[in-house]
């Protein structure tokens, strides 16, 4: 399955990418930001495949200009629900700080309201990680009730804010040429 929109492709992870991804996850500068910081075995890695690679789970590769350059996914979906908790990251530092993690969670987000038809979407991000609070903040994300003194803070993303906040968001970007 390849997801493509926003000048982004996203690439439904396989086994054969399992130790690129287990790398990236094993690196502190993003295992520093994972609930889960223990070290990942392959054999972790794949038992931990085996168990997601379903249709309650996406998770994709990112990649642009020819390059793998981080992970994004919705996991646990709840059909009778219609949720998902979402999480991105990315791994190659030339795009850390750039539009890219927009663009890709745009791609994805699309996929997850429109193909999946959910109604919102879930994140768990660390009190202490200020620029991912404040990119979901900014793609629509809300912090739920009663989770100001909790570490790993509960967000949501409801449809109808997703769908206000995209359409702000590319105009922003395109407009200002600042879309990678």
């Amino acid at each position: 399955m390849v997801l493509s929109n926003y000048d982004i492709t996203l690439v439904r992870l396989t086994y054969d990418q399992l130790e690129l991804v287990r790398n990236w996850r094993n690196d502190p500068k993003i295992s520093q930001y994972m609930e889960f910081r223990d070290y990942i075995t392959p054999e972790m890695q794949i038992k931990w495949f085996n168990k997601v690679n379903n249709r309650n789970n996406y998770y994709f590769v990112i990649e642009y200009r020819g390059g793998k350059v981080g992970l994004i996914n919705v996991r646990d979906i709840d059909y009778l629900k219609m949720e998902g908790e979402a999480g991105i990251f990315i791994y190659d530092d030339e795009w850390v700080n750039s539009t890219l993690s927009f663009q890709a969670s745009l791609c994805m987000y699309d996929f997850c309201f429109e193909k999946l038809s959910l109604k919102r979407l879930t994140a768990h991000i660390l009190k202490d990680n200020k620029r991912a609070i404040k990119f979901n903040k900014i793609i629509g994300f809300e912090l739920a009730e009663d989770q100001e003194e909790v570490f790993n803070q509960l967000y949501i993303l409801a449809r109808h804010n997703y769908i206000k906040q995209r359409t702000e968001i590319s105009q922003i970007f395109k407009n200002s040429n600042l879309w990678i």
